[in-house]
């Protein structure tokens, strides 16, 4: 992971969660996760942003 995790439309939410299986389906490693945590903070916002705009 080289570059910051961020999630701005259902496309990349998407591609988040197509990276967070190859992960899981990866060896465990302190960079896995490094990454896993950053996705999931990054989903995360995307989740609570996109709530607050249907509110």
């Amino acid at each position: 992971m080289k570059n910051p995790i961020a999630v701005h439309t259902d496309e990349d939410y998407e591609q988040a969660q197509q990276r967070v299986a190859e992960l899981n389906a990866a060896p465990d490693s302190r960079e896995k996760d490094r990454e896993l945590e950053a996705l999931a903070e990054a989903m995360l916002a995307f989740e609570l942003r996109r709530d607050e705009a249907q509110e």
